[in-house]
């Protein structure tokens, strides 16, 4: 079950009570369960989770048997004398990027506690062998519901997997079980990185960063200032081997938690030291400088000591210098927490979480799926986004102010076996006052700010330092027409306007430009008179006027017949919505004058369709029909436009044909002139009767 349990200030009342109704709905299909199981005296078996799928193709294992906590010890509880990272050691799976994540959170009950829902015991009354669990996902809340059968050694009571230091103690053992549903099996957790995991676990933002990369300077300064907000911070050694053991004490291919940043005083001079920890718990830690009872540590004052709480218990956490941590890992990551994570408290242990804004669309085949900036045609039809970031504090001497956007492509999980598509975006400075989405003019003739990498992940986060202003964001996947759904997220320092660029609806007509030329054209001239001819032969002696299929006769004797695909030229389907467009007085007839008005735009339109039929094929790419339409008079947002793909591209052809073309710019101009025909509320809201809205949408 989805919900949401962050509210964020501009939430509405409908869109809160919509936020406690699916919280409401998540309740109460867990206080079903329970109520059901008990009932009949039995134990929860999750029918979504079933025991043949969980395992997944992890290679060589032991022979298993599936045991309840109860049944491997009978003191077994969900959490023993509280929770803390201790609880959580790794199993024969590896998933050391979530262990490192999941004792982090165990250090902080705020966040613990939003994962893991209070008042779950195995040795309690309303024990069922069912427990629930909280993740992020995409934007928004999930609910696992998992039950507590577990993988033993056969012929043992010992967990295979994740699992606490107390034989008794089995929430850890079941939070890796829910994740590994959430993601297909347990097998899709071996390898992957504390980034993904820590979004998940809080719905932050992380991004990683090369310490190969950076100076000593800026890694110094990034990490206070990381330990003063809401951050998560993990490390690792890059390597081909999963974890292997290093001289050093320190293990490659293995994730570890950064627990936190100090200083101490060292023979007159200040060194800067970063606390790192094991997630195994043990005595595999650093045995270089400032590790546990090294000899740096008897020239550090008694005091220095006192406000680091320092220890040196072969716990699997242990100091070391700032040049030391960059030399030896290769990665760090940070997770920071936004109004995504846990409620709309502001601060978590006193910390104050960054602001957030967030975006959700999709790439669109044909109609905004446009590629990277490579396809300079079509970038400029991709999704653009908005927003205007200010200064965080206008006091000091720094008027730059921090920018970190992520880019997640959504439902491609992997218990899906979908494959991630090559993502990334652009950032784009723009005046204030920009409206609608920009054009291809503006990115041939604007450079970004900054590009992100395009790859194949999950994910792309940038951070950037940029000057209070307006920007825009333009997501794409690196080829053109490739689907997904995505999200695009911004956590800066202080709260920032933000909008989905999209075009207005409107039609301002043809330009006179483009009338008065077709008018004065000698070729133009002749065939008027030829269609008057050909209209005065066909009408009706009394009324003066043609039905659609006289109208549909005197335009295949036309010019216009020659650019159709069809060699028998319109239909009679075509020409019924060209005489609908004109009808005003439901005659179903059309006469001379309105006659007249219609040769003219089919002149106009197909003026405009042989200047992007460049091959003379009959029918132009799809990736020009907006351009088209814009150089026809029409505006349309994304929403409509998507529509015109979808009703006039041949999709065979992936193109537009003249045809359709002329019934698409026949169909667009009635539909505007009907709304501009139409009663309006003081507020510009159109008024119809149910009669109105038959009789519109039928006179097409």
């Amino acid at each position: 079950m989805n919900f949401n349990p962050n509210v964020p200030r501009n939430l509405t009342p409908k869109g809160y009570t919509k936020m406690q109704l699916m919280m409401s709905i998540a309740q109460k299909k867990y206080d079903n369960i329970v109520r059901k199981l008990k009932g009949t005296n039995s134990l929860y078996e999750d029918p979504e989770f079933p025991l043949n799928s969980v395992i997944g193709n992890i290679g060589k294992l032991p022979k298993i048997e599936w045991k309840r906590p109860k049944e491997i010890n009978p003191r077994a509880d969900f959490i023993v004398d509280g929770f803390d990272r201790s609880d959580v050691e790794q199993g024969q799976i590896g998933d050391c990027w979530l262990l490192a994540v999941i004792s982090s959170m165990a250090d902080i009950p705020d966040l613990f506690n939003h994962i893991v829902p209070k008042n779950q015991s195995i040795q309690s009354d309303d024990y069922v062998g069912v427990f629930r669990f909280h993740f992020w996902q995409f934007g928004q809340w999930v609910e696992v519901l998992v039950d507590d059968r577990l993988p033993v050694i056969a012929g043992t009571n010992r967990l295979i997997f994740m699992h606490s230091d107390e034989s008794n103690e089995f929430w850890s053992a079941l939070i890796e079980k829910a994740y590994a549903k959430l993601n297909g099996s347990y097998a899709n957790l071996s390898g992957g990185t504390q980034g993904e995991a820590m979004e998940d676990l809080t719905g932050g933002l992380s991004e990683s960063i090369d310490l190969t990369k950076i100076s000593e300077e800026v890694l110094v300064h990034d990490l206070y200032k990381y330990q003063q907000r809401c951050c998560l911070m993990g490390c690792s050694v890059t390597s081909k081997e999963i974890e292997a053991k290093l001289q050093n004490g320190l293990i490659a291919g293995h994730a570890y938690s950064v627990t936190g940043v100090e200083h101490v005083t060292y023979q007159g001079k200040q060194v800067n030291l970063v606390r790192v920890r094991n997630p195994w718990g043990n005595n595999y830690e650093w045995k270089g400088k400032w590790a546990d009872n090294a000899p740096e540590w008897k020239l550090v004052s008694p005091e220095d000591k006192k406000r680091l709480d320092v220890t040196f218990g072969g716990d699997g956490e242990f100091w070391m210098s700032v040049e030391d941590f960059m030399t030896n890992f290769t990665k760090l990551e940070v997770c920071h927490l936004g109004h995504g994570a846990l409620e709309s408290d502001m601060t978590v242990r006193g910390k104050k979480r960054l602001e957030e804004t967030f975006f959700s669309g999709e790439w669109t085949k044909n109609v905004n799926a446009g590629g990277c900036a490579n396809f300079r045609d079509t970038f400029w039809t991709n999704p653009q986004f908005k927003i205007t970031v200010t200064d965080p504090d206008p006091t000091d001497n720094d008027d730059t102010a921090t920018l970190i956007i992520g880019l997640m492509q959504t439902n491609m999980r992997r218990k899906a076996g979908a494959r991630f598509l090559t993502i990334g975006f652009c950032v784009y400075q723009i005046p204030p006052d920009t409206e609608g989405l920009m054009k291809r003019n503006f990115f041939n003739m604007n450079r970004p700010i900054s590009i992100s990498e395009f790859t194949n992940t999950r994910e792309v986060v940038v951070k950037l330092k940029v000057k209070p202003g307006c920007y825009l964001i333009v997501p794409s996947t690196f080829n053109p027409n490739e689907e997904a759904q995505f999200i695009i997220r911004a956590f800066t320092e202080t709260i920032v306007k933000e909008s989905e660029c999209d075009d207005k609806n409107s039609f301002k007509g043809l330009s006179e430009e483009m009338l008065k030329a077709i008018k004065e054209a000698e070729k133009t001239k002749n065939e008027d008179d030829f269609v008057d001819s050909l209209f005065n032969s066909y009408k009706d002696p009394v009324t003066k006027s043609i039905n659609a299929e006289q109208l549909r006769d005197i335009l295949n004797k036309s010019t216009l017949k020659a650019s159709c695909t069809d060699p028998n030229g319109f239909t009679l389907e075509t020409t019924r919505s060209m005489l609908a467009s004109m009808d005003s007085n439901l005659t179903g007839k059309m006469e001379y004058d309105e006659f007249k008005k219609l040769w003219e735009n089919c002149q106009c339109w197909r003026d405009v369709f042989c200047q992007r039929d460049k091959d003379k094929s009959k029918n132009f790419n799809v990736t020009e029909l907006r351009e088209a339409l814009m150089d026809a008079g029409f505006n349309l947002s994304g929403m409509v436009f998507t529509v015109v793909v979808q009703r006039f591209v041949t999709q065979k052809i992936n193109a537009v044909t003249f045809e359709d073309w002329i019934l698409c710019c026949v169909r667009l101009k009635n539909c505007f002139e009907n709304m501009k025909a139409q009663f309006k509320t003081n507020d510009g809201h159109l008024i119809f009767t149910e009669s109105d809205f038959l009789r519109l949408t039928l006179n097409q």
